[in-house]
């Protein structure tokens, strides 16, 4: 990877438990982690074996996998491949977890907020309140669907979808939110685009 050299450092016994129990909740989404209660247990049985037989029964001797991997360095498309496997389940975790509190926040205490919005731009009240129920709705359905592996593609384009369909009835209804020093409807752009990113690393082969 012409990467400096790596730093190591032993995990203590009760955080890697965690990580793979962590891997195994997210293999019950539909997602597959490599590390899970299975990788320990091989981990802990070792992989071991004496390339000597294979040499006496091919007459080919294995290569060593460092002096292999020298002859081929990693191309950038490896590299990048390397530093987003690790960013993958950070984005759809974050992602779906964004969607699904967003829409609880809505439901409980950013209901007036959500309600006086409505008002401000002009929608009778009890519309404004179809909207709302309807909005947070969406938003918890889309997050769960993102962090379900069978339904994240389609959690994924209702997503970015909502996300226009935010902004332009946002711009109609209360067209000062550009202009608010919060950004809520420019954070709509970046959200937008890790959206897209996620559609493209979705895929594990």
């Amino acid at each position: 990877m012409r990467w400096p050299e790596p730093k190591t450092f032993t995990v203590p016994s009760w955080l890697s438990v965690f990580f793979y129990k962590l891997g195994d909740a997210a293999s019950w989404l539909g997602w597959r982690p490599p590390v899970r209660t299975t990788a320990r247990q091989e981990v802990r049985y070792g992989a071991t074996g004496d390339g000597r037989g294979w040499e006496r029964l091919t007459g080919l001797k294995p290569t060593d996998i460092e002096a292999a991997l020298t002859r081929e360095p990693a191309s950038v498309q490896e590299r990048w491949f390397a530093q987003l496997y690790f960013l993958k389940p950070l984005v759809f975790g974050v992602f779906g977890l964004f969607w699904v509190t967003t829409g609880l926040i809505s439901f409980g205490p950013g209901w007036d907020i959500g309600m006086s919005l409505m008002r401000e731009g002009g929608v009778p009240e009890p519309i404004g309140i179809l909207a709302v129920v309807s909005g947070a709705g969406a938003d918890v359905i889309i997050g769960l669907a993102i962090l379900y592996r069978p339904t994240s593609r389609y959690g994924l384009y209702a997503a970015l979808m909502i996300s226009i369909a935010y902004a332009v009835i946002g711009t109609i209804l209360v067209p000062r939110l550009w202009t608010d020093p919060l950004g809520p409807m420019l954070k709509i752009w970046p959200i937008m685009v890790l959206n897209m990113v996620a559609l493209a690393i979705r895929e594990d082969r």
